[in-house]
């Protein structure tokens, strides 16, 4: 099946160019089912629970084998020399979208039924004049731990 990077890199392309045009990305899933056919899908619903519910349950009933979410979102960027560790207390009971050393982003988070996961991320650029951009792609190193309702919509029994 079709690497992750792979993937990211092409569903990035795709993202710059809907980025460009609207001026904002929606939540989109590209995914692909173990025969090969591609599927495009909007988030279902507002409610964040209920939508990736939802879409779990889709990947499943269509033999979903590798997929990648795109989507808008707030990152804390750490990555400055000088950085002091960030307050978890706060963040927690503000939100990472009220801290001031907040990014603008639009992620990208892919996965295969064979556990292998892997993240990017474009840096959203807003001019005071002008139309917003995007950043070129940065693909994260992989990592061993992550946790959250959008992590693991693959994991289920296969018969």
């Amino acid at each position: 099946m079709i690497a992750l990077k792979a993937l990211i890199e092409f569903a990035s392309t795709q993202a710059g160019k809907l980025f460009r045009r609207q001026g904002i990305l929606y939540p989109l899933y590209h995914c692909i089912r173990a025969d090969g056919e591609t599927t495009i899908l909007n988030q279902f619903d507002q409610d964040k629970d209920l939508s990736v519910a939802m879409t779990k349950a889709w990947m499943h009933l269509n033999d979903i084998d590798t997929y990648v979410f795109m989507d808008e979102a707030w990152i804390l960027d750490t990555t400055k020399s000088g950085s002091p560790e960030p307050d978890l207390e706060w963040i927690k009971r503000h939100g990472v979208s009220k801290h001031p050393d907040r990014r603008e982003v639009v992620m990208f988070s892919a996965e295969n039924l064979r556990g292998e996961r892997l993240t990017a991320k474009r840096f959203i650029l807003r001019p005071e004049i002008g139309k917003p951009t995007l950043a070129p792609l940065v693909i994260d190193e992989p990592f061993e731990h992550s946790e959250g309702r959008m992590v693991g919509l693959l994991n289920w029994e296969k018969k």
